[in-house]
């Protein structure tokens, strides 16, 4: 069964989605929560009604096998290309102050009025005023921030993360990474920062002064990044979805590969520094359309030395809540290092 196939499926759901008239399914539990890195407190993340549904039909239930046949990707590549376009569309600026009442946005923390933006998407890859995401220690080369705002789980190695969080059966690095794998694989951290629909969309650079070696566009698929997905055994949600790779150069940190992964929902990555370019810590490196997504850094052996609340949760398998520009590690040979 091919694409053609699916196309009524594809455009029953996407209708479905649209409207929130996904059908009623059986209540189900999720017991997924996140630290609140400045309260210490856990919280469930707001995820509407009928996302939760889809999740579950697709990822939770005894058919989830079907996820990496081919008419199910073709109906997640057509309703990702029917978001984009409606996202995109002047209609739906009407739908914005809603957006914002439902997550709870600050707009204090916005650069333009709310009336400014001319679609949801427009306004779903708003700036901020600088003054809303400080920095941690600018100045200094040896303090690595949170490229994000963002749920953060750190893995000091590949073994690590394939025990406790991505599950896939087929994920590699070398998959993930393609030809602009680095050679320090062996033994480098692994650090996923996931973005849900109502974070802050665009991602700055967690590290600087450095500059950009290379780029590869890497087309794919459009699973969802939920941990529901990333933690399940038939669906390589990394290594199969549509990703940028980019390869960094830092005095401090060596080479850093940073992955841009694109999602259910995502109409596209795009990325407002090329290879060649010089950048500082916390410059703005790019931003996803409409949806939630993730970024996944690989960091050389030993480069990092992560501070010690992110590794405790992330041993629990706990994503920790961060927002773009907070520390999370400083350099080994950092003369400075101050425990967090």
């Amino acid at each position: 069964m091919g694409c053609r196939a699916s196309k009524k499926t594809c455009q029953l759901e996407a209708s479905k989605i649209e409207t929130g008239a996904v059908p009623v399914v059986e209540p189900f539990r999720c017991t997924r929560r996140v630290l609140d890195r400045k309260t210490g407190k856990a919280f469930v993340e707001i995820i509407p009604d009928p996302v939760w549904a889809l999740l579950k039909g697709l990822y939770t239930t005894a058919a989830c096998g079907v996820v990496p046949a081919h008419p199910l990707r073709c109906c997640l590549r057509r309703l990702t290309q029917h978001a984009g376009r409606k996202m995109r569309s002047a209609s739906t600026q009407k739908d914005i102050q809603k957006f914002i009442d439902i997550y709870r946005i600050n707009m204090d923390e916005v650069l333009l009025p709310v009336s400014e933006f001319r679609s949801m998407n427009d306004f779903f890859t708003r700036e901020l005023k600088p003054e809303a995401r400080p920095i941690a220690s600018p100045q200094e080369p040896g303090v690595f921030v949170s490229c994000a705002d963002c749920r953060v789980i750190i893995f000091p190695s590949l073994e690590e993360a394939t025990r406790l969080w991505i599950k896939g059966s087929k994920f590699s690095l070398t998959e993930l990474l393609g030809a602009a794998a680095p050679p320090f694989l062996k033994g480098c951290s692994v650090v996923i920062f996931r973005l849900a629909t109502q974070d802050y969309h665009r991602f700055h650079f967690p590290c600087g002064p450095g500059k950009v070696l290379q780029q590869i566009n890497m087309p794919g698929e459009y699973y969802s990044v939920n941990p529901i997905a990333i933690n399940h055994r038939k669906v390589d949600v990394l290594t199969e979805n549509c990703r940028v790779v980019t390869t960094l150069k830092h005095p401090s940190f060596g080479q850093v590969a940073f992955a841009a992964v694109g999602a259910t929902l995502i109409g596209s990555v795009e990325l407002l520094a090329e290879a060649g370019a010089h950048f500082e810590k916390g410059d703005c490196f790019g931003y996803f359309q409409y949806g939630g997504s993730t970024c996944v850094v690989l960091t050389e052996p030993g480069a990092v030395a992560w501070d010690k609340d992110l590794l405790e949760a992330s041993a629990h398998g706990l994503e920790t809540y961060v927002k773009m520009g907070e520390r999370m590690g400083v350099s080994p040979s950092w003369d400075n290092v101050v425990s967090f």
